[in-house]
């Protein structure tokens, strides 16, 4: 990392170098890996085919506001659970992020109609961005000790087994649903899901922030804007037009396959594992090649994503989706890890829970009003397909205004 950065710990980093790897992640981050698969089966469940649930019951308005409401506890998750990060340890943090999935996700499977699964829904979200951030700043904690050395590898990898399962949850999925069982089935297990990840964190995982850096955390300010460097905030301003038009349509690419592409529900699901899958096995060579130039990477994986939606909008059928699903795994993770990179490279240890907090914050801001958009977009062309050809192109705009930013911007891997 930096210099600043390194000096930030007080020498913490000559005494607690990260131990020997293995695929770039120590043994507590494989250990984080494990546990996030765990959690992450508790989602893949149901959430592949959520819209296509709500689509039976709600319009498209109301999906809106539901997605709206999941962004906007997303939201305050970011704003509280990054900053508690950095003052009692990630392990306590992503325990108690797993009580809200839990209850939201019982609650759901017993009382989900309108307008209570609003609510329901923030429970889940808010629980699932507070594991979000930590799964984040555990990677961030290693890479300092670490001297900045593969950052994109380290916060891609630990997201390997959550990938592999992300996979296997839609397969499972559409499989309990075509054996008779219910979406509201679905969200039971997955409540049962995020109770077992609950102990499996608490058993499991070991806290990578140092005492004296909570200390450090505790003695400084809680919340200080400054404190987070000149290079996060360009960042911020250029990522905000590229996470608004991608969050636009993200939330109803389950309708968008089964409405217009004619897919059945089951086949989405199928296509929601081949990108998944493809993804846990890309994962580790394309990390290597992202932390050869994160700034490049970063630029050509948007520009992919762009591609991607626009193509949503035009293509049909069951093999198109496929097809698509598996190309659009590798810009998506490359957008990731790169993104995670810059974003805490240059920021102090005792704050990079804050800064990743304070970053999905202000991303959840923009996508609660692009969450509207969209619908409105849907409400008002009554085409999906407009909606995601529309978001394609705004994302390719934005890469044009990130460019200049990135130039300005020190990575902390010695390419500036």
């Amino acid at each position: 990392m930096p210099d600043g950065c390194a000096e930030s710990s007080n020498g913490s980093h000559g005494r607690n170098k990260s131990s020997s790897s293995f695929m770039g992640l120590n043994r507590n981050l494989w250990k984080l890996a494990m546990v996030m698969g765990v959690v992450q089966f508790s989602v893949a469940l149901w959430k592949w085919e959520f819209s296509i649930f709500l689509r039976t019951m709600v319009d498209p308005w109301q999906m809106g506001l539901i997605f709206s409401f999941g962004t906007l506890a997303s939201l305050v998750a970011g704003f509280v659970s990054g900053t508690v990060a950095d003052l009692i340890g990630r392990k306590r943090s992503m325990a108690f992020g797993l009580i809200p999935v839990a209850v939201g996700l019982m609650a759901m499977s017993y009382f989900s109609f309108w307008p209570f699964i609003i609510l329901q829904f923030g429970l889940v979200w808010y629980g699932l961005s507070t594991i979000r951030i930590i799964s984040q700043a555990m990677p961030a904690d290693e890479i300092a000790k670490d001297e900045g050395r593969n950052p994109a590898r380290k916060f891609m990898m630990v997201l390997m087994p959550l990938w592999f399962v992300d996979g296997l949850g839609p397969l499972v999925g559409a499989f309990l649903l075509s054996s008779g069982f219910t979406s509201s089935d679905l969200h039971r297990f997955g409540a049962v899901g995020a109770i077992v990840a609950f102990f499996v964190v608490l058993l499991a995982v070991e806290e990578s922030l140092d005492a004296d850096i909570m200390e450090k955390a505790r003695a400084g300010a809680i919340i200080s804007f400054r404190q987070l460097g000149g290079d996060f905030w360009k960042l911020v301003v250029g990522m905000a037009g590229f996470f608004f038009f991608f969050a636009s349509a993200i939330s109803y690419l389950g309708n968008l396959s089964v409405e217009e592409w004619g897919v059945s529900t089951v086949t989405y699901g199928y296509t929601w594992s081949a990108f998944s899958f493809t993804s846990f096995v890309l994962i580790y060579v394309v990390s290597g090649l992202a932390d050869r130039n994160l700034k490049a990477a970063l630029l050509l994986s948007m520009v992919g994503n762009g591609l991607v939606y626009i193509a949503f909008g035009f293509g049909s059928g069951a093999p198109g989706l496929y097809l698509l699903n598996i190309l659009w795994a590798v810009p998506f993770i490359v957008w990731l890890g790169t993104e995670r990179s810059l974003i805490t490279a240059n920021v102090p240890e005792e704050a990079k829970g804050r800064a990743l907090g304070t970053y999905q914050f202000l991303m959840s801001s923009i996508a609660m009003v692009s969450a509207l958009f969209g619908a409105l977009l849907w409400e008002v062309t009554n085409s999906l397909r407009t909606v995601w050809t529309i978001a394609g192109v705004g994302m390719l705009c934005t890469v044009l205004l990130l460019v200049p930013i990135l130039r300005s911007v020190k990575t902390g891997n010695h390419q500036d």
